[in-house]
């Protein structure tokens, strides 16, 4: 009984410091979602215009081009890590909060190996075009529940974005207009609401 009494209070202790943290935005998480958005939105942004014919890049100069964002938002996330390697958010919510992002960071990285093992067994490189709304909508799940902890609209329109962007990405695959909804996405639905974070976090800092 007493231990029932106890992980009672321990749960209700849990719920109230998930309600009355405030909501303050983080910096770093901030830089890191701006960082990806516009790295991986130039990129997607330049892969259209190929494909629209506006610009042309060569075979090897295209991998290069793929390979080398790639390396550089690496870059910028070990420079982010090491730099912040010693800091620890303390709120219930706020690790919550960095928990679903990260999440949704391991199972995208789980997504990538699973559609690389299928598309090199079945030689259907297509199967890409199904791997994004899949991401889109994780994305749309680990927004939501910085929407339902935060309690702060904009969170939940961001969400709500990832969550339609997945599904127009259903209606326009095989298509250059999928590319450019990519793109789109990724300037609007990360990278502006990064910078949004990295706004608000300097403002409380002020």
């Amino acid at each position: 009984m007493s231990d029932d009494l106890e992980n009672a209070r321990e749960d209700l202790a849990f719920m109230r410091a998930l309600a009355e943290t405030p909501a303050h935005p983080n910096r770093t998480m901030g830089f890191a979602l701006m960082s990806a958005g516009l790295i991986y939105g130039f990129q997607t942004l330049v892969q259209w215009a190929a494909w629209a014919g506006l610009i042309t890049l060569p075979g090897p100069l295209y991998l290069g081009f793929v390979i080398g964002c790639t390396v550089v938002f690496l870059a910028v996330l070990g420079v982010i890590i090491w730099r912040n390697r010693q800091k620890q958010t303390k709120s219930v919510a706020g690790r919550a909060y960095e928990s679903a992002f990260e999440g949704a960071g391991i199972a995208n990285a789980i997504i990538v190996i699973f559609f690389v093992l299928v598309s090199v067994r079945q030689n259907d490189p297509g199967l890409w075009y199904y791997y994004t709304p899949v991401i889109f909508a994780l994305q749309g799940g680990a927004w939501y529940v910085g929407f339902r902890l935060r309690k702060r609209l904009w969170l939940g329109l961001v969400s709500a974005g990832w969550f339609v962007s997945a599904m127009v990405l259903g209606l326009t695959t095989h298509s250059g207009t999928y590319v450019l909804i990519i793109a789109i996405s990724l300037f609007l639905l990360l990278a502006l609401p990064g910078w949004v974070m990295m706004r608000l976090a300097g403002k409380q800092d002020a």
